[in-house]
């Protein structure tokens, strides 16, 4: 247990505990999706999917348990950033092997704006007071989906989302050494593709709300 304490207090130890958190993320973010979709469906699939969520006797030790990730995950990523800062006198940056891009780059500004985005959207959905809406949750999410200032802001959010997850995905395979000449490219593009499909599925959302419903229940 000693060895495995020590070995993630070293510099690779900490990427690859980073690389795990933020996979542990990317995992929920997929199941969080699936279940967010149910919205297209009506008030009653998705009150009920909600409802189906909130009765398991699992749930807060399930949300501890991802809060206490998410906070190793911005931790480690604040630290190993101070850490190559320091150790190299110039702005870390992460690196592939087609170069330093946008995402790369910014990871640590949208890895922050993300969890201020999750403070957020805590605040307005989970602790928003859906029980005094007549539709619950589906009402609340719709009414907060039809205002153009909170929908911007969330469709931003999104492509912050997308920006850091197109790199993430690629730097866990890299923390571990899984690059390959042949299979990096495609590791790439499926990243690319997934860091699509998650943004813009959580996107679709206020869009779907606000320019096809247009508050509708």
């Amino acid at each position: 247990m000693s060895r495995l304490s020590h070995f993630f207090t070293t510099s690779i130890g900490q990427k690859q505990l980073m690389a795990i958190t933020g996979l542990v993320w990317v995992l929920f973010l997929i199941g969080h999706l699936s279940g967010n979709l149910s919205l297209l469906l009506g008030p009653e699939a998705f009150n009920a999917y909600a409802e189906f969520l909130s009765s398991q006797p699992l749930l807060i030790p399930v949300e501890i348990v991802l809060s206490i990730i998410l906070l190793t995950h911005v931790f480690l990523a604040i630290r190993i950033t101070i850490q190559n800062r320091t150790a190299r006198g110039t702005k870390y940056m992460h690196k592939d092997a087609s170069g330093a891009n946008f995402a790369s780059r910014s990871m640590i500004l949208t890895g922050l704006l993300i969890f201020a985005f999750m403070i957020i959207h805590l605040m307005n959905f989970k602790f928003g007071g859906y029980e005094d809406h007549d539709l619950k949750l589906y009402g609340l999410v719709m009414e907060k989906f039809t205002h153009p200032e909170f929908s911007l802001m969330y469709l931003g959010f999104m492509l912050v989302l997308g920006a850091h997850l197109v790199h993430a995905i690629q730097s866990v395979f890299q923390t571990f050494g899984w690059n390959h000449p042949i299979y990096t490219p495609l590791i790439k593009r499926i990243s690319l593709a997934l860091a699509l499909i998650l943004a813009t599925g959580f996107a679709y959302l206020p869009l779907w709300a606000w320019l096809i419903k247009k508050g509708g229940v």
